[in-house]
């Protein structure tokens, strides 16, 4: 018969349940005087004791916090990744800015000033940039799948 592995964690849990059993038993004036027999301050104990709930109430209240920044991080991650293939040509990218435009004249307002709401002065790179922001906030999806099909 094999012998089971030792569970060290339950075997902790165990003496430091005994422990906090003992303390909680005994009588604050015998507290004190172990803790003066082991030559330490029970001020100074007191103050570490009271550090360690404050930092442990403080980690439970930011629980939350700690998880939405994760998963904004992951959200924040999956759209730098998030591919959105652009036409290859520079005629060709202005011709899909031009039809995102058209049909989502919403974004237009969102994305330019308003001199240069035509269009007209965008150079190559300022459509690319265009192109590349609106694939990464997954604008470009809807159109692409239209293309393909």
């Amino acid at each position: 018969m094999p012998e089971r592995p030792r569970d060290y964690e339950a075997e902790l849990r165990a003496i430091m349940e005994a422990l906090a059993e003992s303390v909680a038993e005994a009588s604050d004036e015998e507290i004190l005087r172990e803790t003066r027999e082991a030559a330490e301050d029970p001020r100074v104990i007191a103050d570490r004791v009271r550090d360690v709930l404050r930092r442990a109430a403080k980690d439970f209240e930011q629980r939350r916090l700690r998880a939405a920044e994760k998963a904004h991080e992951e959200h924040v991650q999956s759209l730098r990744t998030r591919s959105s293939s652009l036409p290859n040509t520079p005629e060709d990218r202005r011709k899909l800015f031009t039809l995102v435009m058209t049909r989502k004249p919403e974004l237009g307002q969102a994305l330019v000033t308003l001199q240069n709401r035509e269009f007209k002065n965008f150079t190559d790179a300022d459509i690319q940039s265009c192109l590349e922001q609106l694939g990464a906030l997954g604008v470009l999806g809807e159109f692409e799948e239209r293309e393909e099909g």
